[in-house]
């Protein structure tokens, strides 16, 4: 900032000083018992104008050191603001590096989303082209209809999850909360998965709540949907998978436990991770793609549920999902 711009920006605080300088020197001319004589008047008048200058010239070079790093931190807002030497620009400085640490969240932010859907858009061509390999070997042999229609789920899981990846970002316009029956998300996930419980002959328990529960039936129906389906994926032949629900603290938990090979503990914190698909999804050949969880973690921390997994090698996996009470929404 020049200092012609900084007498502009004071330049009502100027003329206030000027008009009561001019009205006070008035006064003492006016006033028949006060006897100065006017070159007097006059001197003073000019000394005040003098000191009122270089009042304003002392302001202005104190404070240019302070714009010259205004100007210089825009070049480069990696870095705090510093060198406030008042209570103003104190407080000026605070506002600005609070503006620009948000400014570089929300940039890491998008830069982290782009990476991260870069990478799974990767993964999700190189993993559908399996079954479209497979669909097309099918053509050339006699055509065996059960592996088209495994194929055919297994693209139609693939795009499914490509969908509600994509939606992550825009979480807030897509969903709706409401009082939701628990029983009927159940058996709809269930009939998705039909295939997979007829063709591994694995039986189902179940008993579900009547109690409603505050949710977007949407987002649940992909995330019981995910379990479900891992359930699937890793128990064998004859296994059997237990759904049902549970209250504590007024609060409704839904259990998926099956009797599949289990988690080991050095993954079970791990399973939450994009692209982890740990000792089981590498040595069990299930198409795993380690993303299936990643979204049903996230969606679960967007729609205000909690989730725990309990595991043992050979004993199988529990996913208990806890819908919490809250009041305020009734």
């Amino acid at each position: 900032m020049t200092f012609f711009k900084y007498l502009k920006d004071h330049v009502y605080s100027i003329l206030i000083v000027l008009f009561g300088m001019t009205f006070v020197e008035l006064v003492l001319f006016l006033d028949p018992n006060v006897n100065f004589h006017p070159g007097t008047l006059m001197y003073t008048w000019v000394l005040a104008v003098i000191f009122l200058v270089a009042n304003l010239f002392l302001s202005y070079h104190h404070k240019k050191d302070w714009y010259k790093q205004l100007e210089d931190y825009q070049n480069d807002l990696s870095k705090e603001l510093v060198g406030a030497n008042n209570h103003e620009q104190r407080f000026i400085q605070s506002k600005i590096n609070n503006i620009s640490l948000e400014y570089r969240n929300e940039l890491t932010d998008l830069y982290q989303n782009q990476k991260d859907q870069r990478e799974y858009t990767e993964s999700w061509v190189h993993d559908i082209k399996v079954p479209l390999a497979a669909l097309k070997l099918s053509q050339d042999d006699e055509l065996d209809k059960e592996l088209v229609a495994e194929e055919i789920d297994q693209i139609d899981y693939l795009v499914d999850q490509a969908l509600y990846f994509a939606r992550l970002n825009n979480f807030s316009n897509d969903y709706l909360i409401q009082e939701q029956d628990l029983n009927n998300i159940v058996k709809s996930s269930i009939r998705t998965n039909k295939r997979m419980f007829i063709n591994k002959r694995i039986s189902i328990n179940l008993d579900i709540t009547d109690t409603k529960i505050l949710t977007d039936e949407k987002w649940l129906s992909f995330i019981i949907n995910q379990i479900v389906s891992n359930s699937l994926k890793y128990t064998d032949r004859g296994g059997k998978i237990s759904i049902f629900t549970t209250e504590k603290n007024g609060n409704v938990e839904l259990h998926i436990k099956d009797s599949g090979i289990g988690i080991s503990q050095q993954d079970i914190s791990r399973i939450y991770n994009k692209g982890f698909t740990g000792t089981n999804g590498r040595q069990s050949g299930s198409k795993s793609t380690g993303m299936g969880l990643y979204l049903v973690k996230k969606m679960i921390d967007k729609l205000g549920h909690q989730i725990e997994v309990k595991s043992k090698i050979g004993q199988g996996t529990e996913f208990v999902i806890t819908f919490l009470d809250l009041p305020y929404y009734n």
